[in-house]
């Protein structure tokens, strides 16, 4: 069996990820993969200097970089989904191991001196086309942040923090995987919840109770629909202490080790380490923004907060209450009830996700010239929501890609929505290596026969999450570390922030909506107009929620020694969101990004949302759904990845130099945002 999955796992050209994994199979496999890519490295080290060249040099250590990421990726995303405890566990520990093995392979000497051998010699007459220099560009700057112009001193400590690190991120996210937190509620306390929500949930071992999870499908049906202020507040302090009995401690000595870090690099903050090769350049440019965007948002966030208090003031009875971090999904829920007739549980039964789906795979067939179809057959990790699809050009029928989706939750999958490449694009001697990476999704399963509904933001979250796959799959790249979403970070989220837009078009809800009164038609007119309407209805709320965000980021990794992340949070919170939380909540220990690659980079999607605003000016002028718009924005920003800088895809497509204007006016802001 192990021959087999090794097989799979070193030849990746979108071949179906392996369902059946052993624990000690993974464990082998894992170290196995090593071995190979140490041989590979190895025979690059053991070229003599004056016989180097592009192809034996620079393009090896690509490929060797290459085929371990498709190679043991496929093995660690099986912590995210499997379905078996020990074969997560036994992934997050390949994980944890080839985290620090990549650490080392980043920093080693002896593959520097041969890039600069190289580029010492052959590299100063060669013919290179502008993807070979760009890919010589950026080996040579991670080579440069991995230390290995520091000493050998200071090198191996550099190598030994970023080790540890990797131990404490894979802890931090396992356990937050793993997390089996809930309530136990009686039917009365779930007041204001749907019957539907009610119907699906497990009875506890009380025959009076029932049990609510803290994965995304209870936490906020219970967050914006229970009536009961107690309830709310059970919930809020449930959902932000999972993992905390660890992950706090987790992610601050994650910041101290940053900072270390950073500064042996040579750098201020870790801010400034890691925007030093972003859009932003700097953590002074990252602060002036968020400040910006803060004040810019103060007088909507204030009189969208009196809205709220007015709203709990009628309902309670109260003459002045205070606003918690349990109320404010709950009271906008009931604003947008009160000023646009809009029940976000009611308007589920107009989005089936098979229609959802559907309509949303004839869109993006439509604007990008593909089309798409399940792969019968193929071999899953669960048979709960996952399927596999093939992605081909509409007109040659060649294949570009295959996608899979994981729809509903389950025990230990990972519990947000995102989009996982797994199998990179890339030129290869026999041809373009076809990616493949996985959509996975936490939404209400299908129950009793009933098909499964999505609510608004989940719609919205699915054109976003799939616009990362479509930004991975549509790549024509020559090189995996200039394909796909391999792009800045700070830029990352535009693509998908853009396609965000769709979903409130409504010629978009006519493809992706049913009237359950009649399956033949959309939705009404009525209701799609008003969707659209109450679609920025909190933007004071929830872009200050993004500044919020952003700035615990910026705070904990540009501050010196320890530092209170806890303290952090709730001071940040009431500064800039202006209401109050529980000395229970731990924020800081569920906060996924800090310790899953977006560490001092939150900021990016706050950022990538001016560009997003922006390249959608065009769909707007000349179509949303003109083919020959989507065509040049699959040419032109999809297919180049990271082959360019972002700046001048956008000025190629936009025609001219991006601007924030559209964002602000969206915002109904002045002065709050630079690029």
């Amino acid at each position: 069996m192990l021959i087999s999955i090794f097989a799979l796992l070193v030849s990746v050209d979108a071949a179906p990820l392996e369902s059946a994994f052993k624990p000690d199979e993974i464990t082998v496999a894992c170290e196995r993969i090593e071995k190979v890519n140490e041989t590979k490295l190895s025979e690059i080290v053991a070229v003599p200097n004056d016989k180097r060249t592009f192809q034996n040099t620079v393009l090896a250590i690509e490929n060797a970089s290459t085929d371990y990421y498709d190679a043991v990726s496929r093995i660690t995303f099986m912590k995210e989904v499997h379905e078996d405890p020990a074969v997560r566990a036994a992934a997050a520990k390949c994980e944890e191991r080839s985290g620090k093995y990549l650490v080392n392979v980043g920093a080693r000497k002896d593959l520097y001196l041969a890039m600069k051998a190289y580029l010492d010699d052959a590299g100063k007459t060669d013919t290179l086309d502008p993807q070979d220099k760009r890919l010589i560009d950026v080996t040579m700057r991670d080579f440069k942040k991995n230390g290995l112009e520091l000493s050998d001193k200071d090198r191996d400590k550099l190598i030994g923090l970023r080790s540890r690190l990797t131990t404490l991120q894979t802890k931090y996210s396992h356990n937050l995987d793993e997390s089996k937190l809930q309530l136990e509620v009686t039917k009365e306390e779930l007041d204001g919840l749907p019957e539907a929500f009610i119907a699906r949930l497990k009875p506890a071992k009380n025959p009076k109770k029932l049990v609510v999870t803290t994965q995304y499908p209870d936490y906020f049906p219970v967050m914006e629909n229970a009536k009961k202020e107690a309830i709310r507040k059970k919930m809020q302090i449930a959902f932000m202490s999972r993992g905390a009995k660890e992950n706090t401690k987790l992610l601050e000595e994650a910041v101290k080790i940053r900072s270390e870090a950073a500064r042996l690099l040579g750098y201020t903050t870790h801010v400034d380490f890691v925007t030093a090769d972003r859009m932003a350049k700097s953590a002074t440019n990252v602060e002036q923004f968020e400040n910006r965007l803060r004040e810019g948002l103060k007088p909507r966030l204030s009189a969208e907060n009196e809205k709220l208090r007015a709203l709990k003031a009628e309902e309670t009875k109260q003459k002045n209450p205070k606003l918690f971090s349990w109320d404010w999904r709950y009271y906008l829920n009931q604003m947008k009830k009160k000023d646009y007739a809009l029940d976000d549980e009611a308007i589920r039964q107009y989005f089936p996700a098979d229609k959802v789906f559907a309509g949303m795979f004839e869109v993006y067939a439509t604007l990008f010239g593909v089309k798409m179809a399940e792969v019968p057959g193929a071999k899953v990790w669960s048979k709960e929501g996952v399927k596999l699809y093939e992605v081909k050009d509409a007109k040659s029928n060649a294949p570009i890609a295959k996608f899979y989706v994981d729809l509903y939750p389950r025990e230990g999958k990972y519990g947000h929505a995102a989009c996982f490449p797994l199998g990179l694009a890339r030129q290869t001697g026999e041809g373009y290596q076809i990616p493949m990476s996985v959509l996975v999704t936490n939404f209400n399963p299908p129950k009793d026969g009933k098909p499964a509904y999505l609510s608004v933001n989940e719609v919205t979250t699915l054109f976003h999450e799939f616009g990362h796959v479509m930004h991975a799959s549509l790549t024509t790249a020559k090189y995996a570390a200039l394909a796909g979403t391999n792009v800045s970070t700070d830029f990352v989220e535009a693509p998908s922030q853009m396609l965000e837009n769709w979903v409130f078009r409504p010629e978009v809800l006519a493809k992706i909506s049913v009237d359950p009164a009649d399956a033949t038609r959309a939705m009404p007119e009525d209701l799609a107009k008003r969707i659209i309407e109450a679609r920025k209805f909190d933007a004071g709320i929830k872009y200050s929620r993004q500044v919020f965000l952003g700035t615990f980021d910026f705070k904990i990794h540009t501050g010196s020694g320890k530092v209170d992340t806890d303290k952090v949070a709730k001071q940040l919170w009431k500064e800039i969101m202006g209401t109050e939380q529980d000395r229970k909540e731990r924020f800081s220990a569920s906060f996924g990004h800090m310790m899953g690659g977006y560490d001092a980079g939150y900021y990016g999607y706050l950022w990538s949302e001016v560009f997003a605003a922006d390249m959608f000016t065009r769909f707007e002028k000349e179509g949303v759904l003109n083919p020959s718009v989507g065509r040049a924005y699959r040419d032109t920003i999809l297919a180049k990845g990271r082959s360019e800088e972002a700046s001048a895809l956008l000025e190629q497509f936009l025609g001219r130099a991006p601007n924030e204007s559209a964002f602000l006016e969206g915002l109904g802001i002045q002065g709050a945002a630079k690029k």
